[in-house]
């Protein structure tokens, strides 16, 4: 293939580090909202963390509560002046003339994970100030809170808790002065309840005379009841269909950490990664004749892979905002650039180009089997592989991500890593398994030619992906292009086949293959390109409204960019039977799209215990979570709104 793509590697390269710079500057800083008469604080005399600023007391509506019956909490905080930080984000998107910061880290109140016996059900957030700013933009209105105010959360019993029940609401908060922002931090409010059959009703007392049942809204959705697991502090893993717990307490760990490398090892058979691995195939079947220097690079590449997911784990560790790897492609310029990148990639395999570098840059380009080739052809892998979730993995991610621990996280997506590259290495410790690619020739350059353009399918859809989340409502019409370049690959492989192959077996086999690939190309568009369902775009509103008027409620977590998310729908959620059970009026079919950062989806995601998607939701009219998976089947989804429907 020549020296053809080291612009295209530091390309991307480039790309990823601008991404994730820049997340990690947002994450730890913010920016600053000016104001008028504002005086900064000296440095010296500034709180390290955000939680040290925001002072809050709580005082809770009754001591006890009757089964399944709600208690108020009444949250009053207090900021310093010349302070504030920012209001919750579905109220700073539903406010009119008030711009909405996408790297903000916005204030939410959860239940802590290992609650049982209470659910936070209702939120209210206080009246926001406005504060104007420039950040880049010109002068605009943010809103945010400031002095002091009162948050109410209304909290309901499990129909069958009995005795006391001690839990902790945690307020996410970052507080901001004129001239920088803290570290975000947490406010935990603990709260304790006797829950007793016969306890009388709450009295309002005067800490709630401005509690308003009306303007509560859900913040996350989540049945703190049931979003624990079975097993206390056990993780729950959902395999289409079959369930197991986890205890990672103690030598449960080596457990969670086995699920893991599976989890990553099943990555290479997402969507996402199976076009590269042909590429590595013959590549491998080059250097297949010294099984030294084959075994070599494998390990090589699989470095690379391992770094790739390691230093995902120092973001998700060291950057609370951060907390999956696909967070990544909710930002168009890196969805675009890497699309663009591989464009260029399969342009190049393809030779409509080649462009002549300098020598000294041969060292590290994939194509010439060298080390630093091998080891950016793994972290290239790697990066691919983000926008998909292998079955498994999410699980596993979700649990690290929320330990709060740096080693957990570090030992767990490095797991993930070594599971995604060990088939690689296992490749390359048996070079004789790709011994029947062909090496050279004809037969060599149709095969490069027909993965060029497969590849050139998979930069369509990452560019068509990042486009949309440019957009206010994402669209699928980018599938027709993916689509259309996918028919090109097949016939043009079954067209090549029948100028070059001498063999009539050869030709009917690689014929075959090239029809079978054009016309699944046509039936992935039509699948994909199409909605069958009649979806609800997800708004915290329309989540509450939804359980007031107690419908059954499914949440489809998914973005534009997510080929398993897509993959799943079209295999089971457009089926004709489960399309007819979610179209009864009793239920009420959400799509939780993440495809861009405007979207208020991610805090729900986060508030069912998982960093990524796919991931969908059934819960019933009260509340009970009946399925949460992000590798699940027809029936499953069917068994679910069933019992939904009979409870």
């Amino acid at each position: 293939m020549g020296s053809r793509f080291l612009g295209a590697w530091i390309g991307a390269a480039a790309a990823l580090l601008l991404a994730c710079t820049a997340h990690a500057q947002i994450g730890t800083k913010g920016f600053s909202l000016p104001k008028a008469g504002a005086t900064a604080t000296k440095a010296a005399a500034e709180p390290s963390e955000s939680s040290e600023l925001v002072q809050v007391t709580a005082t809770q509506s009754a001591p006890s509560v009757a089964p399944g019956a709600t208690v108020d909490v009444a949250i009053a905080f207090t900021i310093p002046a010349g302070w504030h930080i920012w209001v919750h984000e579905t109220q700073a998107r539903a406010l009119p003339d008030v711009a909405v910061f996408e790297g903000a880290l916005f204030t939410t109140l959860s239940l802590a994970t290992e609650t049982s016996g209470l659910r936070l059900i209702g939120v209210q957030w206080p009246a926001p100030h406005t504060a104007k700013a420039d950040v880049g933009e010109g002068p605009r209105s943010y809103a945010v809170y400031e002095g002091s105010g009162t948050i109410f959360a209304r909290l309901q019993a499990s129909s069958d808790a009995q005795g006391e029940v001690a839990t902790e609401l945690v307020l996410s908060v970052q507080a901001c002065n004129a001239t920088n922002c803290l570290p975000p931090g947490e406010v935990r409010v603990p709260v304790q309840v006797r829950v007793q059959v016969g306890a009388a009703a709450p009295a309002a007392g005067a800490a709630f005379a401005s509690l308003d049942p009306a303007r509560m809204v859900a913040d996350s959705g989540a049945d703190a009841s049931t979003a624990t697991e079975p097993i206390d502090g056990a993780i729950r893993f959902d395999f289409f269909g079959a369930n197991f717990d986890v205890d990672p307490r103690g030598t449960g760990l080596l457990l969670v950490l086995l699920v893991a490398f599976v989890g990553g090892a099943l990555l290479n058979f997402t969507p996402c990664v199976l076009p590269v691995i042909p590429l590595k195939i013959m590549s491998l079947s080059a250097a297949a004749g010294d099984r030294a220097r084959c075994l070599r690079l494998g390990l090589v590449m699989s470095t690379g892979v391992v770094a790739f997911w390691l230093g995902l784990g120092l973001l998700v560790g060291g950057i609370s905002s951060f907390t999956a790897a696909n967070q990544l492609f909710q930002y168009p310029a890196f969805t675009i650039a890497l699309g663009l990148f591989i464009a260029v990639m399969a342009l190049g395999m393809a030779g409509f180009f080649s462009v002549n570098l300098p020598q000294w840059v041969h060292g590290i380009e994939a194509s010439h089997e060298t080390a630093g080739g091998s080891f950016v052809m793994g972290v290239m892998t790697a990066v691919l592989s983000t926008p998909c979730t292998a079955p498994l993995m999410g699980a596993a991610a979700g649990w690290a991500a929320s330990s709060g621990s740096m080693p957990t996280v570090l030992a767990v997506f490095g797991t993930i890593g070594a599971g995604m590259a060990a088939p690689y290495l296992l490749l390359s410790a048996y070079p004789n398994l790709t011994r029947g690619m062909p090496r050279s020739g004809p037969a060599s350059e149709v095969v490069k030619q027909v993965m060029g353009l497969l590849l050139l399918a998979a930069a369509a859809f990452f560019v068509g992906a990042g486009l949309n989340g440019l957009r206010a409502t994402p669209g699928p019409e980018h599938w027709w292009l993916v689509g259309a370049i996918g028919v090109a690959a097949g016939l043009w492989l079954a067209w090549r086949t029948i100028r070059l192959a001498r063999r009539h077996l050869t030709r009917a086999l690689f014929v075959s293959l090239g029809l079978l690939i054009a016309v699944l190309s046509v039936g992935i568009t039509r699948a994909l390109g199409v909605e069958s369902v009649g979806w609800i775009p997800y708004s915290a509103e329309t989540l509450a409204k939804a359980k007031s008027e107690g419908k059954v409620v499914v949440l489809d977590f998914t973005a534009e960019w997510c080929l398993n998310c897509k993959a799943l729908e079209s295999a089971v959620l457009h089926r004709a039977d489960v399309v007819d059970a979610l179209a009864v009026p009793q239920v009420v079919a959400i799509k939780v799209d993440i495809t861009n950062r405007r979207s208020d989806g991610w805090n729900l995601l986060h508030a069912y215990d998982r960093v990524s998607i796919p991931l969908l939701v059934v819960q019933s009219a009260e509340g009970k979570v009946l399925l949460k998976s992000d590798a699940y089947t027809p029936e499953q989804v069917l068994n679910a709104l069933k019992q939904a429907a009979q409870d």
